[in-house]
């Protein structure tokens, strides 16, 4: 409990609980089988190529698939607001109309071209979901006023002073829950996305999800549903994924040496411990509304936090560019490209190695996880995953300098032999991995074989 005070304290910015509550006792929604293959790729069209359209993109899919990605979000896609608009072309999170694709990526037909091809090939997609607020001028405003939030004078208003480009939802209408079911439906059933990611999903009342994924799941069994919100109470029966805030801003002290180490894999099993059974957090050291991890861990020293993430039960995500180290966050308001030419090929084979390793071992996908202790809990983490006869020894050394350690063997047997599946290919016996001088910023997954 203490350390949940601790860190809820410090980083309760989007929705945990101030006090814990138990949800473990339920089991919540099972997500499909499909989410835990691979990452969850998260792609900004605009962004993505020089003309920043679904054919490009749709060109590119030989390079995701290359490269392990399962599932692909696509972040809104719908036409962007005028009034009030920020920057030169606007955020896509300001959306004029639901039942629209936003011209400047492609049409239709080249949205349902895009769908059909990532199912060809056994990928799945799913696409941003903005239910709390559209722009200033959403097309229903003129006819469907009472959609909306106003004011005591009767003004349009939204919660959020900052989002000055966006008016809110009114979720005390019952009309307004009626018109985003549908809207909601509408892209499952036309255009067969296989589920949502929803912006800002703890600002719109937690009863509207469970209705409306129950009405999505009449259409599509197995949809998939991510909330960017962190209360566990959304994944007792609407989601099966929220974000683990928490987490990231413990790794991201954790590289500036303001927690130790040993914190974080504390903290998996703690929030373990209160979510509901089947609930798979999303886990990342990137995403859009945050600086790139090449900048904030550094081109080498993202390395320990990523395998990390890769290691650990939920659902780890790479936002476009992540995984060749892109430096430059991309503007949510104009034309920006990722920087395809300045790729790190080291860091994407460390990616690439990354997925590889959690496809092929079930173990980095388990929710068993036993702590190993070591003596230097400041800088390094170590662990050991299980899956059935499987087992994974994990040590990651989050410092920037070379460390000797000592690790608690566990019940790792004594005829046990060690043989690392992350960067230099080396088999110890138990006694020798116990006693290792770990390379700055380095990430190790040791197979524990008889």
């Amino acid at each position: 409990m203490a350390l949940y005070a601790l860190l809820v304290g410090e980083y309760n910015l989007y929705g945990i609980p101030n006090e814990k509550t138990d949800w473990h006792h339920i089991n919540g929604p099972k997500a499909p089988g499909w989410i835990e293959d691979g990452p969850l790729y998260e792609i900004f069209v605009r962004a993505f190529s020089d003309e920043g359209t679904f054919k490009q993109l749709e060109q590119r899919l030989d390079y995701l698939q290359d490269s392990g990605v399962n599932t692909i979000w696509l972040m809104p896609i719908y036409p962007i607001g005028q009034k009030g608009r920020k920057g030169e072309l606007g955020s896509p999170y300001s959306v004029r109309d639901y039942y629209k694709v936003n011209p400047e990526l492609g049409t239709e037909d080249d949205l349902h071209s895009l769908i059909k091809n990532v199912h060809q090939r056994g990928m799945r997609i799913i696409v941003d979901m903005v239910a709390n607020h559209v722009s200033n001028d959403y097309v229903e405003m003129k006819d469907k006023p009472y959609l909306f939030a106003r004011d005591d004078a009767g003004n349009f208003t939204r919660e959020v002073a900052d989002w000055s480009d966006v008016t809110d939802f009114d979720y005390d209408h019952p009309e307004t829950r009626i018109y985003m079911k549908d809207v909601m439906r509408y892209w499952i059933k036309e255009f067969d996305f296989d589920g949502y990611r929803c912006d800002v999903a703890g600002m719109v009342p937690t009863d509207f999800w469970e209705e409306t994924v129950s009405e999505l799941k009449q259409i599509k069994p197995d949809i998939y549903m991510l909330a960017e919100w962190e209360d566990p109470a959304l994944q007792v029966k609407a989601f099966h994924s929220t974000y683990d805030w928490t987490l990231y801003h413990l790794l991201k002290d954790i590289r500036n040496g303001k927690k130790p180490a040993g914190m974080a894999p504390e903290w998996v099993e703690e929030k373990r411990s209160f979510y509901p059974q089947n609930a798979l957090p999303l886990r990342f050291i990137e995403n859009h509304d945050e600086e790139r991890a090449a900048k904030v861990f550094g081109k080498r020293g993202f390395k320990p936090f990523a395998a990390f993430i890769f290691s650990i039960y939920g659902v780890p995500l790479i936002y476009n560019g992540q995984e060749w180290g892109e430096t430059e966050k991309p503007t949510l308001f104009d034309k920006v490209e990722i920087d395809w030419n300045q790729q790190d090929k080291d860091i994407l084979d460390f990616y690439r190695a990354l997925i590889r390793l959690r496809r092929e071992y079930p173990a980095l996908r388990s929710k068993r996880l036993t702590i190993l202790k070591n003596d230097r809990p400041d800088k390094v983490m170590s662990f050991l995953k299980t899956a059935g006869k499987s087992r994974l020894a994990v040590v990651l050394n989050t410092g920037g300098e070379e460390i000797t350690v000592t690790l608690d063997k566990g019940t790792i047997p004594a005829e046990a032999r060690l043989t690392n599946l992350l960067g230099e290919s080396k088999t110890l016996t138990p006694e020798q991995w116990a006693k290792q001088t770990l390379a700055p910023f380095s990430a190790s997954i040791w197979e524990v074989k008889p």
